[in-house]
């Protein structure tokens, strides 16, 4: 497996970016590997050049958040949102409602618990040394369809990238928006978890969700696809 870069996500959308607070996620050097199967698929990785420990992932999600009355530093109120996953095992109140998010989010829902503690685990490490790299991971049919990826990255990821720290692709797919500002103009501030139900503010622990929800039109970005055509064009050479 050949690694291919550096490159900046600047220069993959030939546009200037520039990063909010203590993120340099714009101008890091990404990395991108490429991967033909017999099938006819094609496996693509891009992975950002910025590890993210607990105040740029705080600045990521606060950057994305559509409401941002409470401020950067709420740490123990974001943590207290994803605790539900926990709380959910000792308190049947909690477990209902656990259930409810199941039950409205459905896939989204699942694969945020499945790459849960890995936010939790940055969010809740007051030294900062517990760090993740995002990374963008998705296969192409032969007939050009799209699927994202967000199992654990494979082995043969790993020792061809040599990172020292963990990769996640949920933690990718959210940077996804924050480089594309024009794919979040639209998140509402607050929404219902079930139609007709209490709205709920939309802050910095609803946008992993908001990025799986909105996930198809990432998957089609203008990011996306620049990264596939420089990976195929770098592939050739």
């Amino acid at each position: 497996m050949k690694v291919l870069g550096p490159i900046t996500v600047s220069t993959l959308l030939g546009r200037e970016l520039v990063d909010e607070m203590s993120l340099s996620l714009s101008q890091g050097p990404a990395l991108g590997l490429r991967q033909e199967h017999e099938d006819g698929s094609v496996s693509y990785a891009l992975v950002l050049g910025q590890a993210l420990g607990r105040r740029e992932l705080m600045d990521l999600l606060y950057t994305l958040a559509p409401y941002k009355a409470h401020g950067p530093d709420r740490f123990a109120r974001v943590l207290d949102n994803w605790g539900l996953f926990d709380r959910a095992a000792a308190n049947g109140g909690s477990h209902a409602l656990f259930l409810q998010h199941a039950k409205s989010l459905k896939i989204s829902w699942q694969v945020f618990g499945e790459h849960r503690a890995v936010f939790f685990d940055i969010f809740a490490d007051q030294t900062e040394s517990t760090r993740a790299v995002p990374v963008l991971t998705w296969d192409k049919s032969a007939d050009g369809t799209r699927r994202w990826r967000f199992d654990p990255p494979d082995d043969a990821l790993v020792q061809a990238l040599e990172a020292p720290d963990q990769m996640d692709a949920l933690l990718g797919l959210v940077t996804v928006p924050y480089f594309l500002p024009e794919l979040r103009k639209n998140w509402p501030a607050w929404k219902p978890l079930v139609k007709g139900g209490k709205s709920n503010y939309i802050g910095p622990a609803s946008v992993p969700m908001m990025a799986l929800l909105h996930r198809r039109a990432m998957l089609n970005s203008a990011l996306v696809r620049a990264a596939e055509a420089w990976l195929d064009s770098e592939e050739l050479r």
